[in-house]
């Protein structure tokens, strides 16, 4: 009798996207390490980080479960869930309002590109 397992495989972001996310769901300016932990989050679903508790409460910290590590001391294993926090309301809701702003902002682009590409 054999078992099967799927091995599920992360969803690969790109760099906009991760750059998208880092800046509008993880940055945190106040714990210098932020960008690197979320990258790491990202990248590979999971980060060692130094302290006793989540540097993330509420939003994105939602997202993140923390556990206790034997690989280092006085660290919390974190492990972030991007399929669930994909499919939050909050993140379309974000997300939707983003493109929003984007697509008022190639029109702007565009006029702008008119005018002057019309300039005698």
């Amino acid at each position: 009798m054999g078992f099967k397992f799927k091995i599920i495989k992360m969803k690969e972001l790109n760099d906009t996207q991760k750059e998208f996310l880092l800046e509008n769901f993880f940055k945190d300016e106040k714990h210098p390490d932020w960008k690197n932990i979320a990258t790491n989050l990202l990248e590979k679903g999971k980060c060692i980080v130094a302290g006793d508790k989540c540097i993330w409460f509420g939003g994105i910290g939602n997202f993140i479960k923390t556990s206790e590590t034997e690989e280092a001391i006085s660290c919390l294993l974190y492990t972030f869930d991007l399929k669930l926090f994909l499919s939050s309301q909050w993140f379309k809701q974000v997300k939707e309002n983003y493109l929003l702003d984007l697509v008022e902002q190639e029109k702007k682009l565009n006029k702008q590109i008119k005018e002057i590409a019309h300039l005698f």
